[in-house]
């Protein structure tokens, strides 16, 4: 029988590891939007803002443009993500699989900002969902 009782993060964990948890809930074509959007600011919390009052129509700015724009991002960073983690582990703790692959990610991403870490950490740990909508934004085969 296994233990399913809810445990909190330790103290000492970096904020990262627990957006990084949250994050990973999204649906791919949110992250994609955030991976998008990360540039304009470099704070997880704005980016996911930012692209939820995109989502509900308060910008210029339409969802499908900011999947296409990020699934384009991704496309052009995917290889170098693989080249960092060619052989991902994953752990039965999200957040252990999370801190391994978020630190992984930032020692090879050096000049990249703690924003885009995040979306690409999610990014490359949902890479499943992620790849089939990067490759046909907008459903179009």
């Amino acid at each position: 029988m296994s233990d399913t009782r809810f445990t909190l993060p330790a103290l000492d964990a970096p904020p990262s590891t627990e957006t990084g948890v949250m994050l990973l809930g999204l649906d791919p074509e949110r992250l994609l939007a955030c991976l998008a959007v990360v540039t304009l600011a470099d704070d997880p919390g704005q980016v996911a803002m930012l692209v939820d009052h995109v989502r509900h129509g308060g910008a210029h700015l339409t969802m499908p443009d900011l999947v296409a724009a990020g699934a384009s991002r991704w496309r052009d960073i995917r290889p170098g993500l693989a080249a960092a983690d060619p052989s991902p582990t994953v752990s039965a703790s999200v957040r252990q699989t999370w801190d391994r692959t978020h630190a992984t990610i930032a020692a090879e991403f050096t000049d990249t900002g703690p924003a885009c870490l995040v979306y690409l950490t999610a990014c490359w740990l949902r890479r499943a969902d992620i790849d089939p909508i990067a490759a046909h934004p907008g459903g179009e085969p």
